[in-house]
């Protein structure tokens, strides 16, 4: 791919029609679509990360329904969060969304920042995430790239899967149509999933997540599950209760308690509050 520029603009236009269009007539209608509210807009966007919409939807309405802005959100306990997260799996995010809302409410008046690099200071906000909270909830003119829109990009346009970021930016950048940019990705997000084969064989995945029986996230899973029914948990009688061997276990507890989501003494541990 020599660059962006070798795309000849007809080419560019038609493909924006093709999927304005078709996001006008089949675009799904998901919850955080139907607001430009960029507190309900962050949750879903750290929400639907590796996670699946379906999977999502239940627990956004609720999540909004306990917590509708960000100083309510600021006041959840790690108790609270766990339990409203519980099911979405990597329940560091929820604790990080805890942090998200009380950094706004104490170093920005409650009100989300709109330039991507103060954004992206703040705790659980990276590259993509602050590009599609600009896009999503103030319509900029700015692209972002998720595993869905590169699948599009490179299927459209017949490009190899070796081409790299930078190409891929450059391309997504220049399809991006003046002031629609919030409809634009939507469109790309849902032809992607609705319009193209699951499997397009010569474009593989990104990365692929291992299983979940039997992995550490398994293990994580279940300490906190069990915290959320009991206030300590003994690290032992956990690892004999899924059949993990002891020494893995209190590795991963451990990892955990640096990560600030639970506390651990000895051999037990309790929820970081």
């Amino acid at each position: 791919m020599a660059g962006s520029a070798s795309i000849p603009y007809h080419r560019i236009a038609s493909f924006r029609r093709t999927v304005l269009g078709f996001y006008a007539q089949h675009g799904r209608k998901l919850p955080w679509r139907v607001t430009k509210d960029p507190y309900r807009i962050t949750v879903s966007e750290i929400m639907l990360q590796q996670t699946q919409v379906e999977r999502v939807i239940p627990k956004f309405e609720a999540w909004i329904a306990l917590w509708p802005d960000w100083r309510t959100l600021s006041t959840a306990s790690t108790r609270e969060l766990l339990h409203a997260w519980s099911g979405l799996g990597y329940n560091r995010r929820a604790l990080m969304l805890g942090k998200l809302a009380k950094a706004i409410m104490e170093k920005h008046h409650g009100k989300l920042p709109r330039q991507p690099e103060v954004l992206e200071e703040l705790p659980g906000i990276g590259p993509y995430t602050s590009r599609a909270i600009l896009i999503f909830a103030f319509n900029q003119d700015i692209a972002t790239i998720d595993t869905n829109i590169r699948r599009v990009l490179l299927h459209q346009f017949d490009l190899p899967p070796t081409t790299t970021k930078e190409q891929l930016e450059s391309l997504a950048q220049r399809l991006v149509p003046k002031g629609r940019s919030r409809d634009w990705h939507n469109g790309l997000m849902d032809y992607s999933r609705l319009a193209l084969p699951r499997r397009l064989p010569r474009i593989p995945p990104v990365s692929k997540q291992g299983r979940f029986e039997g992995s550490a996230r398994q293990v994580r899973g279940e300490v906190i599950r069990q915290l959320l029914k009991q206030k300590t948990v003994d690290i032992f009688w956990l690892a004999g209760r899924i059949k993990r061997d002891k020494a893995e276990v209190l590795k991963i507890a451990k990892s955990m308690a640096r990560e600030g989501v639970v506390r651990l003494k000895g051999r037990t541990i309790t929820l970081a509050e």
